[in-house]
């Protein structure tokens, strides 16, 4: 398609349902935030599977299930892990020269 062949109605009807162009700022914002959900998810996992169980009296603490929501937390937190990991941070020399 020629971008020539299309009219001004149609060029901002594009612009208004396409997303704009992701910068490398907020392609890391959002990974950050990806990684920030798996990781509450995890102390979340953690918290209701291990912590919960042994300051509550009424329910009998089982070691499997423990185990279990420790695999499990630790998992997503793996998970968070690996998505911090495709964030790309500048060299040390070029970091440093921009705050000098």
């Amino acid at each position: 398609m020629d971008t020539k062949q299309i009219t001004d109605r149609e060029r901002r009807f594009l612009t208004a349902i396409l997303p704009p162009r992701q910068t490398r700022k907020s392609q890391k914002d959002r990974l950050k935030a990806l990684a920030r959900a798996f990781q509450t998810t995890a102390l979340s996992i953690s918290g209701a599977g291990i912590i919960t169980p042994l300051f509550t009296g009424q329910v009998h603490v089982s070691s499997q299930g423990m185990i279990l929501a420790g695999c499990i937390a630790l998992i997503v937190e793996t998970i968070s892990l690996l998505i911090l990991a495709f964030i790309r941070y500048p060299e040390d020399g070029k970091e440093n020269a921009d705050h000098e």
